[in-house]
């Protein structure tokens, strides 16, 4: 899961842009910051993944902002939102995933959230199983977690879903949640998803 910083002078867009993250099933925390000088300030005390940040703004522009939360924040990738193209060389510095243009294109803004929270979420520590057993009337056999689609509680049960098969096991969502790896996502209180397997969200 990943947290999103927003940071636009004009309420309108930071409004869009918010409801735009909220609505991204990967994103865990959407925090607003209405300049650079607060956006800055909200890196000093939370985690941001992904900082979506205009540049002409008032104190301090987003070219700077960026700058100062790439010293503090290494990691966080920054996609510019922009009425200024002339802008675009000088936000090389802080090697941007994007650099959209206003009006944004909400398919594209989109898309370039979901792909760079799934690059987080992939590039995450890797536990130690990858494969869980089940059982199949009397056998017993070992599923490789890449094979698996998604866990679902159904009722009391638990229900592996692969291309396949169904399997019910005896372990709650909460147990499997802890030992998966990161390519199996809590993603509601009923499913675990496969994030390679996902084709469109």
């Amino acid at each position: 899961m990943a947290n999103i910083l927003i940071c636009d002078d004009h309420k309108p867009i930071r409004k869009m842009l918010e409801k735009i993250a909220s609505e991204n099933p990967f994103v865990s925390k959407v925090f607003v910051a209405e300049d650079g000088v607060e956006a800055v300030k909200v890196v000093q005390q939370e985690k941001i993944d992904i900082a979506l940040l205009d540049i002409d703004m008032p104190n301090l522009n987003g070219i700077d902002a960026a700058k100062l939360i790439n010293k503090i924040s290494p990691d966080t990738k920054f996609v510019f939102i922009t009425a200024h193209m002339e802008y675009a060389i000088d936000s090389f510095a802080v090697h941007p995933y994007n650099y959209l243009i206003k009006p944004i294109d909400i398919t594209v803004l989109k898309d370039n959230l979901n792909e760079i929270v799934l690059s987080i979420m992939n590039s995450s520590k890797q536990p130690s199983i990858s494969m869980i057993t089940v059982k199949d009337k009397n056998n017993t056999l070992i599923l490789p977690l890449k094979e698996i689609i998604f866990f679902e509680k159904v009722g009391k049960d638990t229900v592996v879903n692969t291309n396949k098969e169904e399997y019910v096991i005896n372990k709650t969502l909460a147990e499997l949640e802890s030992k998966l790896n990161s390519n199996l996502l809590r993603v509601h209180q009923s499913f675990i998803v496969n994030i390679n397997k996902i084709a469109k969200i």
